[in-house]
């Protein structure tokens, strides 16, 4: 038996926004929601998330699947799916040497080097 397959509006820019705010409201999350930025991707039906905070996406998860069925029922996209970008920036990090540690240590407290010549064993 053939199906009648109802026709679906593009999701615009403005709508995707829209609903996001929306679903964010409806589901109690709207302070979550608030920290990412979200997008129509490359890809028909897929949205992109930019998260704006390193906790991101490790908070949305476990709302993941009601935002994109809320968002599915919203705009009428039965195949709408996500995807998580991280933004935040990591900074490099230096490796420094024990010498080097200990050299920082003494400068911001020089009882250090009377702490090593007590306990030479103990590796500062």
């Amino acid at each position: 038996m053939p199906r009648i397959q109802a026709e679906v509006k593009p999701l615009t820019q403005e709508d995707l926004e829209r609903y996001w705010h929306e679903v964010g409201d409806e589901l109690g999350i709207a302070e979550l929601l608030k920290d990412a930025t979200v997008y129509l991707g490359e890809q028909h039906g897929v949205i992109e998330i930019d998260a704006q905070t390193t906790y991101f996406h490790e908070d949305f998860k476990p709302h993941k699947i009601d935002v994109i069925e809320a968002l599915r029922g919203k705009s009428g996209m039965r195949m709408l799916d996500c995807k998580v970008n991280q933004l935040f920036v990591g900074k490099d990090e230096l490796v420094y040497s024990p010498d080097e540690k200990y050299k920082v240590m003494v400068q911001s407290n020089p009882a250090m080097q009377q702490m090593r010549r007590l306990f030479p064993s103990i590796d500062f």
